[in-house]
Formats: structure tokens, C-alpha cells, sequence
């Protein structure tokens, strides 16, 4: 049980973003009924690797997007799918979807219509993009129509994807602090509830200092793989003997430190790397001095005598290091037994 174990969401989302967000809301309490067309259901099942076996209904990227949820089957297109439809709504204080608009009048889901049926229901829906809410948004094109592929990569090879699907994990945030907002200004005597969240916005206003350099000082990012533009060597990655270590130096004390621990302390005192700034300009000096250093270290030796000095670092871990742990604190066993990560990261205690 959770804050939400009172309210009621029902979920006419497929893919990511509605699943990841209702998923959330599940943990939290909330009871989720998720409607999936047969006899196929939300289309994810299918998306399996090479690895998985072909018999499974569900795959496993379906399993990280959908936790402890009522899984109904229903053809929304049926009269009997829309009778069944109408009661459910009646009966939930939530809905997310991510119909297309022109298929909204099919389920009768048109927003001033179903706000005078249920005037009850915070209704939250996903787009793709603002401007053309009919043009079909899969994640990879969201990425690099909002400028995130453009910056990621190097700039002597094509731009890259994210490994994940960010901008449906951020929209996924998105609509469930709207569902969250507009079940509070229910209780607050507001009704008919309507957010429309976007793929392409909820990746635009995450591109934060990216953005900000480029509104503020005309500076267009280039593909510079995980450097950081505005902090050296922050993003930088040191090859050691036994694998990398990822750099995260946000001031000079930080700086002193990381070339006390390499044993190359003269690079602080250096007018090329005396400040923050002076670090970005002759970064790949810098970082060729630093891995010269490093070459010899243990990943896991040098990242432990960073931290003794309060120099921010981490060892580049492959995700079956991370998940070395079979139980980790931050995966939970669905109702099908498959692990997966949590949807809610943060912990709850009642001190008063």
C-alpha cells in the first residue's frame, strides 16, 4: 500500500511513456488498469532481442515498463469494448492515453465531450510533437529532431542515439506529475482536468544548460562524446589498466586533487589548467597528460583514492556488473517473476 492506494487510473497507453508513468503510480499505490487490444495487446510484447525465446507473450522490454497492473483485454472499437469503456471511466479518477487525436471521436474520448460526461476524470495525454500531434514519434526521431542526437557522438561520425529511450522515460515524468497536479486540484474544487504532454517537449526543456549556451551565447554543442562544454575534465574518461574511469572535476580543489592522486601535480600550478576555464580551452592536452598518468592505476584503486580526496569519479561499469547483485534495491520481481528496474527512485519515511 501507498499514498495513491485510493485512486484508480486506467491506462490506454502502449510503448513507454503512458506504461513507465502508470507503472509509477502503481508503485505508489494507485491501482492500474491497463486496457490492451487483442490478441496481440500493446505492441512491446513483440519487441524482443535475439536472445529471447520467440514462445513468451510478454518480452522483456515490456516487462521494464509495466509493473503490478490489471491487464484487460478489450477492441475499445467494439460496442461492447465502448460500453465496457464508459463504465471504466466512470469508475477511474485517472486516465492516460495516447490515442492519436483523429482517432479520438472513434472512442469517444474527444476532451470536452468526455469532460461533461466525467467531469471527475484528470485526463492526461501523450503526443509526439506539439505542432503535429497526428506525425508518428518514435523515440529515436525525437531525439534528433530536439537537437539530442546532434550532440551526441563524436563530430568525425555520425550522430548517435541514446541508449535508452530517454524522451519517452522524461515524458514519462511529465504525465505523472500532471496526473498528480490535477488530481490535487480536484481535491482543490477544480474539475475536468486536461494535460497534454509531449514527446518533443519534454525533451526540449531537458536539454537545460545545452539550451542555455545556446540562447544565451550562440554556442551550438558539437559532437564531442561525453565531454562536458561548460567543465574540465568533467566527461572525461582515463583508460586504466583494467578499464575506464569517468572524471567529474567541477572546481580547482577537485583538480588539485585528481593531480596529487596521479602523481602529476604540477599540472595544477600549469597556466594552461589553473582554472575551470582555461581547463576547457586546452582540454585535449589536458586529458592526454591525465590518461598518461592514469594508464598504470586500477579502475577501481583510482577511483577509491579519488574519493579519498574528494575528487568526484566512477568506475565505467557494463550493466551485468550493476546488476551483479540478483536482488538489487533498485529492481523489483513483476507479477510475471521477471526483474526489472523501478519506475519510483526515491524512498519514503513518515518521521512525524
Amino acid at each position: 500500500m501507498g499514498p495513491l492506494e485510493s485512486v484508480r487510473v486506467l491506462e490506454l497507453a502502449s510503448v513507454l511513456a503512458g506504461p513507465l508513468a502508470g507503472t509509477a503510480l502503481a508503485e505508489r499505490g494507485a491501482h492500474v488498469t491497463k486496457v490492451e487490444r487483442p490478441p496481440h495487446g500493446d505492441v512491446t510484447r513483440s519487441w524482443k532481442t535475439k536472445h529471447e525465446d520467440a514462445e513468451n507473450t510478454s518480452s522483456a522490454y515490456y516487462e521494464g515498463a509495466n509493473g503490478e497492473k490489471e491487464v484487460v483485454w478489450q477492441d475499445l472499437a467494439t460496442a461492447a469494448g465502448q460500453a465496457w469503456l464508459e463504465q471504466a471511466l466512470a469508475s477511474h479518477d485517472v486516465l492516460i492515453e495516447n490515442f492519436k487525436r483523429s482517432d479520438l471521436s472513434k472512442f469517444n474520448l474527444e476532451p470536452e465531450d468526455l469532460a461533461a460526461r466525467h467531469p471527475h476524470l484528470v485526463r492526461v495525454r501523450l503526443v509526439g510533437f506539439d505542432d503535429a500531434p497526428e506525425r508518428l514519434a518514435y523515440d529515436v526521431v525525437v531525439q534528433a529532431e530536439t537537437g539530442f542526437m546532434g550532440m551526441n557522438g563524436f563530430e568525425d561520425r555520425p550522430p548517435v542515439r541514446m541508449p535508452v529511450a530517454l524522451m519517452d522515460v522524461l515524458a514519462s515524468h511529465q504525465i505523472r506529475m500532471a496526473a498528480l497536479e490535477g488530481l490535487l486540484a480536484r481535491a482543490g474544487g477544480k474539475h475536468s482536468y486536461f494535460a497534454e504532454v509531449s514527446l518533443e517537449g519534454s525533451g526540449i526543456t531537458a536539454l537545460v544548460n545545452q539550451a542555455t549556451n545556446q540562447l544565451v551565447n550562440g554556442h551550438t554543442p558539437v559532437r564531442n562524446g561525453g565531454q562536458h562544454p561548460n567543465i574540465a575534465p568533467y566527461g572525461d574518461v582515463l583508460a586504466c589498466a583494467d578499464g575506464h574511469v569517468v572524471l567529474a572535476v567541477g572546481n580547482d580543489r577537485q583538480f588539485e586533487g585528481l593531480c596529487r592522486v596521479l602523481n602529476i601535480p604540477e599540472l595544477a600550478t600549469d597556466e594552461r589548467f589553473a582554472s575551470n576555464q582555461q581547463r576547457v580551452i586546452h582540454r585535449d592536452a589536458l586529458v592526454v597528460d591525465l590518461n598518461r598518468a592514469a594508464s598504470d592505476w586500477h579502475k577501481a584503486a583510482l577511483e577509491k583514492a579519488l574519493r579519498e580526496v574528494g575528487t568526484p569519479a566512477g568506475v565505467v561499469r557494463a550493466l551485468d556488473e550493476v546488476f551483479e547483485e540478483s536482488d538489487h534495491p533498485w529492481t523489483v520481481q513483476n507479477p510475471s517473476g521477471a526483474r526489472r528496474t523501478r519506475a519510483v527512485a526515491y524512498r519514503v519515511q513518515y518521521l512525524g
